[in-house]
């Protein structure tokens, strides 16, 4: 085996420990945060019974384990959590994938995917892995894509998408979460000759279809799988489009969308409205799908620059959107776009939503708890649970929280 050198506190030794896992991504199930901003990618949880305000020292620290340098977020399936980071194999700095006790921090296994991703704008994986039934899905900042077993790690499958579809590696590295909808593992690579989006088989990583055709390089957003104007369909942003396909890589819509820094994940908005963002000049819009006679329609119901997520995306609850207009925690209308309230001094942040409160991780480590309300900011607990670059969001799950950095990962009792 493999010397990987890295710290733990406040966890156990390794183990053996099997684990099979039997949810399937997408499912309604609350018992589980299978992927990148949850069961259904929109950072929203129904997890109830949560502390509505914290003391002065903030909620119960559970558990603090060392990490390496990263930007993947945790995804917890039958109380196994999952993330990616840098790690020292054999004398050599890689990619990791890492399994590890939800309740204990406790490591359960650690495998090498590729050479760490280092550049002037961040170190090590972004991806989020995708667990689907007992395999997890992971992708590496060089375009790694692997299949491993949830029991021990062990390889099922690899591609490399550089190497199969001649897609190059984006300047901020490969940054999408895989998707898992039936047989198929979608994602945007990025690639040339009609693969720009690929579905892949998932027991296989065999190609079944790809779409699109660019010489440029993946973009750094994730699949939205949503049911919108009656078709099941992916949305996503790519280039200078934002467009819907269908489960076959055919293009049901698209939109002109402004080329620039967009980052994050659409929003969809019940029943036919989506909701995207980006930095850099492009700003925030409200788009509706709806049916006509030659297939689906889109009409732009409002732009404007009031909420320009950077990496973090936003969250929908009762009307309004909750999100980091760059350095700025705002709530706007969903309605009209316009601004509810705003509340500065938190860097550029990134939150999800549980049990009507705003769960929000300044980029500077510290959490706080904030009324998801449009009449106003209203923050009821705080603590500094971090230090440093803070650029991943957090996942809550039985009523505990998960955050990350570049050096260490801690979960905090919300319902104690």
């Amino acid at each position: 085996m493999r010397r990987i050198r890295a710290r733990v506190w406040g966890g156990a030794l390794l183990t053996a420990a099997a684990l099979m896992m039997t949810v399937e991504v997408g499912a309604k199930d609350s018992k589980s945060w299978p992927q990148f901003r949850g069961t259904n990618r929109d950072g929203v949880s129904t997890e109830k019974g949560l502390q509505g305000t914290w003391p002065e020292s903030g909620p119960k620290e559970i558990f603090r384990v060392a990490l390496g340098e990263g930007y993947s977020a945790v995804s917890i399936v039958d109380g196994r959590l999952y993330t990616m980071y840098s790690a020292e194999v054999d004398g050599e700095w890689m990619e990791v994938a890492a399994a590890f006790e939800a309740t204990t921090g406790e490591e359960h296994w650690r495998v090498p995917i590729s050479k760490k991703f280092d550049t002037e704008f961040g170190n090590g994986p972004r991806a989020t892995p995708t667990i689907d039934g007992s395999t997890v899905y992971v992708l590496s900042s060089i375009g790694d894509l692997v299949a491993l077993k949830t029991t021990d790690g062990s390889k099922v499958w690899k591609v490399s998408l550089t190497e199969k579809f001649g897609a190059k590696v984006p300047t901020f590295g490969f940054s999408n979460s895989p998707l898992v909808d039936g047989d198929h593992l979608v994602l945007q690579t990025g690639a040339p000759e009609g693969n720009s989006y690929a579905a892949l088989n998932k027991q296989t990583g065999e190609l079944v279809w790809g779409f699109g055709d660019t010489a440029q390089e993946a973009g750094y957003t994730s699949i939205l799988p949503v049911t919108l104007a009656g078709k099941k369909q992916y949305v996503d942003i790519f280039e200078d489009k934002i467009r819907g396909l269908d489960p076959d890589g055919n293009e049901l819509w698209s939109h002109d969308w402004p080329k620039g820094e967009t980052h994050t994940v659409p929003i969809f908005i019940k029943p036919d409205k989506i909701f995207a963002s980006g930095a850099q000049g492009v700003g925030a819009a409200l788009l509706q799908v709806k049916k006509n006679s030659d297939g689906m329609e889109v009409t732009e119901l409002w732009k404007n620059d009031r909420m320009r997520n950077h990496f973090s995306t936003s969250v929908y609850y009762g009307g309004f959107i909750y999100g980091f207009d760059n350095a700025t925690l705002k709530c706007i209308s969903a309605k009209d776009g316009k601004m509810a309230w705003a509340k500065r001094g938190l860097g550029k942040g990134s939150l999800i939503f549980a049990d009507g409160n705003l769960l929000v991780l300044s980029d500077r480590g510290k959490l706080i708890l904030v009324r998801a309300t449009p009449d106003s900011y209203v923050e009821t607990g705080s603590v500094q649970a971090l230090e440093g670059k803070c650029w991943t969001a957090p996942t809550i799950l039985d009523g505990r929280l998960y955050l990350r950095n570049h050096e260490e990962m801690v979960s905090y009792d919300l319902r104690s």
